[in-house]
């Protein structure tokens, strides 16, 4: 593919600026078709500064990309042959460009995924030019068209939505995992430590794996398989090579430098290990990753190297890598928090949607503020690109009412189940394998089983 850059001088991007007098005083994104395959986005300043961050998603691969500073790693990335993801910013007065070209019978969707609200126009100058709004379908009605089941039209891949019990490390064997098949119960997620799995470099041990994916086969169950990179407890989730890069985090466990090279070339290698050998197995229904957050607080990610941009990267490429390893089974990404930049969990989404990831988070948790604020209305952004999941953990079983009008002291988990599936539109969900309740009043696990059984299809 020939990429190449178009490098504006400053006298031109002034002239260029000077010429769409009447710009907005906060800033516009003109989108602009040049001829039957070029097309340019310009991000262009007013009185204040401000950012676009998008997707752009194509039928047809992209032919040519260029623009005023892109590309480059942080401002313009080819995702894949048909996803472009864009990053634009200019100054106070200043304008940021994007050209592309890609043939002239394909469908392109642009999608804002940064929440800038930016105000967005169709035409060749901005005076007279049509405003739209995100998702933009720039050519091909049905190109940003939503479909009723997200994962209706993706192939062959294995797909049993339902409810899944998520078992506990030390409480997951297979004699546990059998007293928990209950009526509407599909299948079981159950975490593999990375040491366990990789005790030296290159060195797999699936034993584990293999003995459980024959058993869930043989029970009529699925399995979905986590491996560790986090841990909750005071126990290194890396193999002995790797423990300079393992670092304590808030929850009283460690995690892995996710970001960091060397790390993210093991663990790509000890996924596509995994698929490799597993994913035709008739046990086994996909692979998860560990929640997004790496809990160590931002002055620690940042001593380590830390960017969002370098964040992003990663998980572009760790979801990439998992779907061709698994080419017929199916990617949990377990996201949550994203240090700095919240918004680049809706760029990894947009990236790694086509190849058929599917999205979730570790807390069905109403009336929990961050989660409100900065985690849900992910769910509701992509509820028609992707399937959605959520997961009942420990303390959702102990979730207080924050609002009166309610007959318990705690969310009821009838009401859990409601939440996660009107609100964050989820078709699997996992209930963690709690055996008794944290506090007085409070629930467990065995109080989800007549949910579940009452709702084995969550959202048919």
């Amino acid at each position: 593919m020939k990429f190449s850059r178009l490098i504006m001088s400053g006298a031109a991007a002034l002239v260029s600026t000077l010429a769409l007098a009447g710009t907005p005083s906060d800033g516009a994104l003109l989108i602009t078709q040049l001829n039957s395959q070029q097309w340019e986005l310009r991000l262009i300043q007013g009185s204040n500064g401000q950012r676009f961050s998008g997707v752009i998603e194509s039928s047809a691969p992209f032919a040519a990309v260029g623009g005023l500073q892109a590309p480059d790693s942080q401002s313009v990335r080819l995702w894949s042959p048909t996803t472009l993801g864009v990053n634009l910013s200019a100054g106070i007065g200043g304008v940021d460009r994007l050209t592309f070209s890609v043939s002239n019978a394909s469908q392109l969707c642009l999608r804002d995924t940064g929440s800038s609200g930016i105000q967005m126009y169709r035409g060749d100058r901005l005076q007279g030019a049509v405003p739209v709004s995100a998702p933009v379908a720039l050519s091909g009605e049905e190109a940003c068209g939503d479909v009723s089941s997200p994962a209706s039209n993706m192939g062959s891949r294995k797909y049993h939505p339902g409810h899944y019990i998520a078992m506990l490390r030390g409480n997951d064997s297979q004699a546990i995992m059998g007293q928990s098949i209950k009526p509407g119960v599909a299948g079981f997620m159950k975490r593999y430590g990375w040491p366990d799995l990789e005790p030296t470099p290159g060195n797999y041990q699936f034993a584990e794996i293999k003995s459980d994916l024959a058993w869930a086969a043989a029970h009529g169950m699925r399995l979905i398989i986590m491996v560790e990179d986090k841990t909750f407890v005071k126990e290194l989730p890396t193999p002995r090579d790797l423990n300079a890069y393992s670092v304590r985090n808030k929850g009283g466990g460690y995690t892995v430098v996710r970001w960091a090279p060397i790390v993210m070339t093991r663990f790509n290698a000890l996924v596509s290990a995994i698929g490799k050998q597993f994913d035709a197995s008739p046990g086994l229904e996909g692979l998860a990753t560990q929640e997004t957050a790496p809990g160590f607080g931002y002055p620690v990610e940042k001593s380590y190297g830390y960017t969002p941009e370098k964040y992003r990267d990663m998980y572009i490429k760790l979801l990439t890598t998992a779907s061709k390893a698994f080419p017929t089974s199916r990617i949990f990404w377990f996201m949550n928090f994203f240090p700095v930049k919240e918004q680049y969990i809706a760029t990894v989404a947009a990236a790694v949607a086509p190849l058929g990831v599917f999205m979730g988070g570790p807390d069905v948790q109403p009336d929990n503020s961050r989660l409100e604020n900065k985690v849900y209305p992910f769910y509701a952004q992509f509820q028609s690109k992707m399937t959605l999941f959520g997961q009942v953990e420990g303390t959702c079983y102990s979730q207080l009412h924050v609002t009166s009008g309610y007959k318990t002291k705690y969310w009821t988990m009838p009401e859990l189940f409601s939440f996660a599936k009107t609100k964050l539109h989820v078709h699997y969900m996992f209930w963690v394998h709690l055996p008794q309740p944290s506090k007085p009043g409070a629930y467990d696990w065995l109080d989800a089983l007549p949910v579940i059984a009452a709702n084995p299809n969550i959202n048919p």
